[in-house]
């Protein structure tokens, strides 16, 4: 996704510099480039000479003196004693400056992807694609797929989402940032669902080193039981209404609760990783028919060595794509060995590029780095 401009007007230069060494120095900085002006004339030599996207976010000295001008950037007033108001004239929103810089920066993005919202649902645009990862069994690679499907998208230049369903999740293992917000999560679904869109932009988390956002359970077993199949389709709607992400993967468990299946029917392609062996046709050819023919299903072999041994014709569909085995994944013993094969890296991305992603979107993307 493309950096968006913030453009920051501000007579306190000490809190401009600060505010833009944070945004450097966080994940901000891969969402968003700042440019900082003191001087009045400065900053409307850019609004006549430029065509300007993104955010303009103006002291209360000099918001008076730019309210009523016309410009194509979305203004925000850096308040030092308004908090969530509007001003009553304008509307432009207040943003309050003596908070956490991170709250204040999580505020104005959501602003701002709301604004996109808004202007895309105006023109129309494409829908958010959900990716869900699933396997009849444990031990078939769901969340070694699902996370290095996320990584090799987002190194294309993506915006990815990952969305971990398991009862029990390993991600935490594995990715940068924040963990543990989950169960807060679980709780605004529950009272407030209204409210989760702007609640997903202060709870999601970033990895800085795969580029992508995400949320995964950390020790949420119980909660994570009781969620309704109902509450995940309001997750997913809102993950989608904040018109941020191309992709969204989620990566389920091997199991038909309600929050799984309702995971599977809300997916516009689903990965059913197999593997060669007896019991897993055995229980991939039950649980596909007792969820039903869905039309959207991949059939992926995982762990593949050359040569496929056991017969799956009786699923109805033709293994789709075959994913090689990793020796050096037989047995995980640091976080840092889960990324030790490029090849399976980059077949995740080849899976992809045969399943789900367009020609035109390919030969578009195909060229950005290949992440290994």
């Amino acid at each position: 996704m493309k950096k968006f401009q913030l453009y920051v007007l501000d007579d306190d230069e000490e809190y401009g510099q600060r505010l833009a060494s944070f945004i450097r120095a966080s994940e901000f900085g891969e969402r968003m480039q700042v440019k900082l002006f003191s001087k009045l004339e400065l900053i409307l030599e850019v609004l006549e000479t430029q065509q300007a996207t993104g955010v303009l976010l103006l002291s209360e000295t000099y918001y008076r003196l730019l309210m009523n001008r016309r410009t194509s950037l979305h203004k925000m007033i850096l308040s030092e004693t308004i908090a969530n108001s509007l001003d009553a004239e304008t509307k432009v929103p207040f943003l309050y400056r003596f908070q956490s810089l991170h709250n204040l920066l999580t505020r104005l993005q959501a602003f701002y992807t709301e604004k996109l919202n808004e202007a895309s649902n105006s023109h129309g645009a494409n829908r958010t694609s959900v990716v869900s990862v699933y396997s009849s069994s444990g031990n078939s690679g769901k969340t070694m797929t699902a996370i290095h499907l996320a990584k090799q998208l987002s190194f294309r230049g993506e915006r990815v989402f990952y969305l971990s369903l398991e009862s029990v999740s390993s991600t935490s293992l594995w990715l940068m940032g924040e963990t543990g917000r989950f169960s807060q999560l679980i709780y605004y679904l529950k009272s407030s669902p209204g409210l989760l869109g702007p609640k997903l932009q202060l709870l999601k988390s970033f990895d800085p080193q795969l580029r992508f956002d995400y949320l995964s359970p950390n020790d949420q077993i119980r909660e994570m039981q009781e969620i309704s199949g109902d509450q995940i389709r309001v997750l997913i709607d809102a993950l989608i209404s904040l018109n941020e992400y191309a992709y969204i993967i989620i990566d389920l468990e091997a199991s038909v609760h309600p929050r799984i299946v309702k995971g599977l029917e809300i997916s516009d392609h689903i990965i059913w990783l197999v593997r060669d062996d007896l019991n897993d046709v055995y229980k991939s050819k039950a649980l596909y028919k007792q969820l039903g023919a869905m039309q959207n299903v991949h059939f992926v072999m995982n762990k593949y060595i050359g040569v496929q041994m056991n017969d799956f014709s009786e699923l109805g569909r033709d293994i789709a794509f075959n994913l090689p085995y990793i020796p050096e994944w037989k047995s995980i013993r640091t976080p840092e060995q889960m990324w030790t094969s490029s090849i399976f890296s980059e077949q995740t991305y080849e899976m992809a590029a045969a399943l789900f992603i367009s020609n035109r979107h390919y030969s578009t993307n195909a060229e950005g780095a290949i992440a290994s």
